[in-house]
């Protein structure tokens, strides 16, 4: 494997090492053993709800070992895409998964089956307190279920199928090049993760020559981008027509821990705001001297003097002073993850594009992966990253069934400490006006993305299922509905003719197979969040024994009583959503009158 910057050695030294294959081998034969024991207990009834339990014990420790393992080789993959021996290691734990997959098919076949009372007794049971919310989560999930033995087939057939193909795309996006040609000079050849930072570059001609590299270079590889694409959306649809879920909604629906009123509510008022949005982008052009924006400007820096890069020493610095001032158990905690080396920063070959954080409930620990190239918003992703690694800290000592968040309520810490960063940068009084612009444009750039590009992702996510529910799409229909999304979302905001029709192939997030709709949570977590940050700066450090106690109930109510019973909030009405809206237009005020009078470069 390449050489990487953090150190997963605590997870395991090597795929070749005894301490792996050794822990690989009893996972399996512990999931093999869970399997064969719901097999022989068949049906939960009144007579043995304690043999279930100490069944259900055991298949959430297996579990998190599992998580374990499969977080070391996400890690392990994502650092060094070329390395064969992981991917090989990477499509066998699929196979692992699979198991985990069919010993839960039993479980959720004899829960669905149950009396109630049969049901209340196993809740009962003195082992299974702190995991309540969770198996009754598993319970209300058994009725999309084509039955134990085509589920058990489903289980098996991801291995070679919908998960074959995120592996697929994996491969192609870690190892995908592109040339570099800025007006004339000697083309460079740079991996496609380099592609986020080139767009935030200050000359122009760099950030059409990236979009226009990359674009290629994903262009040469469409079809296969498509398969990927057609045969996950396909391979969902199929199965849901096989539970009966009524739309390929409700499973993302589910998984985020909402219910479909607050998703539409929360993207109607969106919807009804994007001026918020549309109108920082057109005076974003007028400060760059244009009279649109292409998509290759949305990260644009503005044309300052204070463009220099943020060296990765300095990014630290900035992180950690801004956490220490605001919430002091967050600084301490990025000195922490500083200190042991939990984040793999630097650009290299190989390295896939993207930044997540990984966290072990075996070891208590995380691991953030990003590539950091100096911009300005590389210091946000790093905030961001450390947030969610923050959020897994809080909740040490919980066991594992206990800890299993939504990506709504999972964007809740991250987006938070993002704004802790941004806040601090925009407030320090000896900022000269060209830095608190430039830090007020990185607040606003993000406020864009998910007011206007995650609601378009949605958009086109939500037509390609549409669509496929008749037939493949083809490369051209695939560009043509980005096309159309980013139109809808952006309006005339973005030149017509320079939008990113590509977007559907390159966006790692269309590909992840363990989860649908990875786009619409993002949106929720920025303005339930900003709700969050409002609170906690106008009630003081008094308000983070309550923030934390709110984290630690992510993974054991909906996002829905989390809001209310926290916050007294109703997630299922337009004001919380409103007025977290008039925050970022708040900080869309702040940025216009930051530039008036503004100096620029070009």
């Amino acid at each position: 494997m390449a050489d990487a910057d953090w150190d997963l050695s605590e997870f395991f030294t090597s795929v070749d090492d005894a301490a792996y294959r050794d822990f690989r081998s009893a996972l399996e034969a512990e999931l093999a053993s869970i399997c064969a024991r719901a097999r022989e207990l068949a049906e939960l009834d009144a007579s043995n709800s304690s043999d279930w339990a100490a069944l259900l014990t055991n298949l959430e420790a297996a579990n998190s070992r599992l998580s374990h393992l499969s977080q070391y080789l996400g890690c392990a993959g994502a650092a060094d895409a070329t390395d064969e021996r992981i991917q090989i290691e990477t499509a066998g734990a699929a196979g692992i998964r699979a198991e985990f997959a069919k010993a839960l098919v039993l479980v959720r076949e004899a829960f669905g089956a149950a009396a109630d009372e049969a049901f209340s007794q196993l809740l009962s049971e003195p082992s299974l307190a702190d995991v309540r919310y969770f198996l009754e989560r598993i319970r209300k999930r058994s009725s999309w279920s084509m039955g134990a033995e085509l589920e058990t087939l489903a289980a098996d057939l991801d291995t070679t199928g919908l998960s074959a193909w995120g592996r697929l795309y994996d491969q192609i996006s870690g190892n995908l090049q592109f040339d570099l040609e800025i007006d004339g000079q000697a083309s460079k050849r740079l991996p496609v993760s380099m592609t986020r930072s080139l767009l935030e570059d200050p000359d122009a001609s760099t950030r059409r020559a990236a979009l226009k590299g990359a674009n290629r270079a994903w262009e040469g590889v469409a079809d296969t981008a498509a398969a990927c694409l057609n045969a996950i959306a396909g391979t969902r649809l199929a199965l849901y027509g096989r539970r009966d879920v009524p739309s390929f909604l409700d499973p993302a629906l589910f998984d985020a821990a909402i219910s479909r009123k607050t998703l539409d509510v929360m993207l109607e008022t969106v919807e009804s705001r994007a001026e918020i949005g549309r109108r920082y982008y057109r005076r974003k052009a007028e400060l760059l001297g244009v009279a649109r924006l292409g998509f290759q400007d949305l990260m644009a820096p503005l044309p300052l003097d204070a463009t220099e890069q943020i060296s990765w020493d300095d990014a630290q610095l900035r992180v950690t002073d801004a956490f220490a001032a605001f919430y002091p158990a967050l600084g301490e905690f990025a000195k922490l993850a500083f200190e042991r080396r939990w984040i793999d920063y630097s650009p290299r070959d190989g390295k896939r594009p993207g930044g997540f954080c990984a966290s072990s409930w075996e070891l208590e620990q995380s691991r953030i992966f990003l590539t950091y190239n100096g911009a300005p918003g590389d210091v946000s992703t790093l905030a961001h990253e450390l947030g969610h690694a923050f959020h897994s800290s809080v909740m040490r000592g919980m066991r594992p069934w206990a800890r299993r968040y939504p990506m709504t309520l999972a964007e809740t810490a991250s987006t938070f400490a993002e704004q802790v960063v941004v806040d601090a940068m925009a407030e320090d009084e000896q900022a000269s006006q060209a830095e608190r612009a430039a830090v007020l444009d990185g607040a606003m750039q993000g406020a864009a993305t998910m007011i206007l590009n995650i609601p378009m992702r949605f958009q086109f996510e939500r037509a390609l299922y549409e669509e496929r529910a008749s037939g493949e799409l083809p490369v051209s229909r695939l560009c043509e509905l980005m096309r159309d999304a980013q139109r809808n979302s952006y309006g005339d905001a973005l030149a017509d003719d320079q939008l990113d029709p590509w977007f559907w192939a390159s966006k790692l997030h269309f590909y992840i197979t363990g989860l649908s709709f990875y786009n619409f949570p993002y949106t929720f977590g920025y303005l339930f969040s900003q709700g969050i940050f409002a609170r906690a700066k106008q009630e003081g450090p008094d308000f983070f024994a309550r923030y934390e106690e709110l984290l630690r109930n992510t993974a054991n109510q909906s996002a829905e009583d989390v809001a209310r019973k926290s916050l007294g909030i109703d997630l299922e009405a337009p004001e919380f959503w409103n007025a977290s809206l008039d925050l970022a237009e708040r900080t869309l005020e702040r940025f216009e009158s930051s530039c008036d009078g503004l100096e620029l470069t070009r």
